[in-house]
């Protein structure tokens, strides 16, 4: 007889994706079996830059500090031409998610960690060595047969699958989606030290014609070079062992360093045109491709984990519709369409194609110091697309407020005993209702009444950085005062806004409610927006 397993969704591999998604499932308390056909997770490394969204979903999940210790937070660029003069330095120093923009970390260290975060949860089951045989979708789920290494089958159904098994896909090509984008004919030879003798701290990208060369900084003394391979050298030329000695020699002082791996590849700026059926989803690397050069092609996956993952919570919970499982291509796919972009645009200037384009491009970042402005576009990472959803699970129209769609900061916060916190930790994972502003109280008060159609709904008020909560309100709202001051910058001076922000830090309303009327219809809006999701086509 064939062993029969039964879950609320199956995740199709274990890289960062899945095991990203399996942890947020997993905290929520779904059924979830993990499927993953090698034994273990990934040996070699592979992604070496975390960004502060990536960061915030792993503190959703609940493994921040374990995650922190392997990483190296905080660092940024610098540009450098053939005579190793810095023609721009990227430095950001904003943290309005909560953590710094840019870190470095070993993705063998990241996925063991993440998958000893699923040891947590009786409710998830890992099955490391199983293939995926066959999927089968019908109206009420997902049939999978599975393999292992023994070759004994296995059957598995579950109401929902999450395909994050890589660029090569099995359940993509199920989906029969198209990759759209380009492959491109440049290579690069990845070499991974164990150890360094070089103590800088940033990344250096020396944007030379003859040889574009990085050299990224990674925790505990670690380090990575990579160098763009000429045609006229073949793979096995290139990284043979006395060719990476000679490069090393001559971009750095590791030439003698124990190598962990060296490896060639090309690099794809590609995304797929469809990445949902009614009970079939792709993410990461499946739905999309993502030159290296910006350290996004990780993160847009872990982006894609969180968004997915509130998603089929509140739809297996019953708390939202299957209606809401639409919107997950409809927000995502955008954003990592513009993050392919810029990492695209990126690599023309670490790539340059002859020494005049290098030093046109080198002139033109000079020129930019000149420009406050402008160099602080570059220098604090400015040029980075903002998170933002233009339609889905949202109301558009908030005003001209300017916040709807977009991922809303993560500021400390102080209680009213003065004890402070980061405000997801306060908040939790549940949808949740703030109040901003000098009668941020007041207003939440007002909400009392009204129904907004959101199970597990928070409701909280916040205070500006120049406000001290109001002792004399009622004592049974949660109220914190602002100490990083991000609402405060952002939003009207002198008024009292709701937002209602989601699960994944997202915004899907908000209204001026400085007029205290405008809280019923306020309210009636978002439980049409949930209902919605319960309307079928």
């Amino acid at each position: 007889m064939i062993d029969t397993l039964d879950c609320d969704v199956a995740v199709l591999g274990a890289g960062p994706t899945g095991l990203t998604l399996a942890n947020l499932l997993g905290k929520a308390g779904l059924q979830v079996t993990l499927v993953e056909r090698n034994v273990t997770t990934v040996q070699a490394p592979r992604a070496v830059s975390i960004d502060d969204e990536a960061l915030r979903t792993i503190q959703a999940a609940g493994l921040i500090d374990d995650v922190l210790k392997d990483i190296v937070i905080d660092y940024g660029y610098q540009y450098i031409t053939p005579k190793n003069q810095v023609f721009a330095q990227i430095e950001p120093t904003a943290r309005e998610y909560g953590w710094p923009r840019r870190n470095a970390f070993t993705q063998p260290e990241l996925e063991a960690t993440l998958r000893g975060g699923l040891d947590r949860f009786a409710n998830v089951t890992q099955l490391f060595g199983h293939s995926c045989e066959s999927v089968v979708e019908d109206e009420d789920g997902v049939t999978l047969t599975l393999q292992q290494q023994d070759g004994a089958e296995r059957s598995l159904r579950a109401r929902y699958l999450a395909g994050c098994d890589g660029g090569r896909s099995g359940i993509r090509k199920l989906l029969g989606a198209e990759m759209t984008g380009s492959t491109y004919l440049e290579r690069w030879l990845i070499v991974d030290l164990a150890a360094t003798r070089e103590r800088f701290r940033l990344t250096r990208v020396i944007c030379d014609p003859k040889r574009p060369t990085i050299c990224l900084p990674g925790p505990d003394g670690k380090r990575r070079y990579e160098f763009m391979v000429h045609n006229n050298e073949t793979d096995d030329f290139i990284g043979a062992e006395t060719k990476v000695r000679e490069l090393l020699a001559e971009y750095g002082p590791d030439c003698d360093a124990p190598i962990v791996r060296k490896q060639v590849y090309t690099f794809h700026a590609r995304i797929a045109d469809r990445w949902s059926t009614k009970r079939i989803f792709i993410g990461g690397d499946a739905a999309h491709l993502t030159p290296p050069f910006a350290g996004q092609g990780m993160n847009s996956g872990v982006r894609d984990a969180h968004n997915l993952a509130w998603k089929l919570i509140a739809v297996v919970r019953g708390e939202l519709g299957p209606g809401l499982l639409a919107s997950y291509q409809t927000e995502r796919e955008p954003h990592a369409r513009a993050l392919v972009d810029m990492a695209v645009n990126i690599g023309k200037v670490m790539m340059p194609t002859s020494s005049v384009q290098a030093l046109l491009v080198q002139a033109a970042f000079r020129a930019m110091r000149f420009i406050p402005p402008l160099h602080a576009y570059f220098a604090q990472m400015k040029y980075k697309p903002k998170p933002f959803y233009g339609s889905g699970f949202l109301l558009p129209d908030d005003g001209g407020l300017n916040i709807v769609g977009r991922m809303q900061p993560q500021p400390l916060v102080e209680r009213l005993d003065r004890t402070r916190a980061k405000l997801d930790d306060i908040v939790g994972n549940d949808f949740v209702l703030l109040a901003f502003g000098d009668e941020a109280q007041s207003a939440l008060g007002a909400c009392a009444a009204h129904k907004f159609g959101i199970a597990n709904l928070q409701r909280i008020a916040i205070t500006p950085h120049h406000m001290n909560i109001d002792r004399s309100a009622d004592g049974s709202l949660k109220a914190f005062r602002e100490v990083d001051e991000f609402f405060e910058s952002t939003l009207p001076r002198g008024r009292d806004i709701l937002i209602l922000i989601r699960p994944d830090r997202y915004a899907a309303a908000a209204c001026d409610v400085t007029d205290r009327t405008r809280i019923p219809a306020f309210a009636e809006s978002i439980q049409a927006l949930a209902a919605r999701t319960f309307q079928t086509n």
